[in-house]
């Protein structure tokens, strides 16, 4: 959320400054928020799925989404609101900050997700306990990239 945060207020000073040293500012806090987002959103997708055939699935449908960017780019920068495109800048801000939103709801909602994997199952601390204590207790058959016992959500 933080990163999004700043890569907000990039493309606000961006639309909506007409100084050239504030808006050379806003390009690299743009920067500095978009960036840091595509590399944490990598790993999250791919550590968040349980088998191999999910994370497949899982990044072909993040490319296949993330790669409708530039349709969307060559619409709402037309050559005709250069140099500034304002227009879309704005609706730039406004995807970063819906992206940062998004982010912070998905990692709501695996805290809650992880918080029912711990009653279901115990916590791994206490699954951990339970197998320093009794070597029987170890969680058999089902390994934890299978939604096992002691499968947690990346968060």
């Amino acid at each position: 959320m933080l990163v999004s945060t700043v890569g907000f207020v990039g493309y606000v000073l961006l639309a909506a400054c007409e100084t050239v040293g504030v808006r050379y500012f806003g390009v690299f806090l743009a920067a500095a928020g978009i960036f840091p987002s595509i590399a944490n959103i990598l790993p999250w997708v791919l550590n968040n799925q349980g088998s191999d055939t999910r994370r497949g699935t899982g990044i072909v449908i993040l490319n296949l989404i993330g790669q409708s960017g530039p349709l969307l780019g060559t619409n709402v920068f037309p050559k005709a609101e250069a140099p500034r495109y304002i227009k879309g800048m704005w609706i730039s801000a406004a995807f970063t900050l819906f992206t940062g939103f998004l982010a912070l709801c998905l990692r709501t909602l695996l805290v809650w997700e992880n918080k029912k994997l711990d009653l279901k199952h115990g916590s791994k601390l206490e699954l951990q306990a339970g197998a320093d204590m009794d070597p029987q207790r170890i969680p058999t058959g089902v390994g934890e990239e299978n939604y096992g016992p002691s499968f947690r959500y990346v968060l």
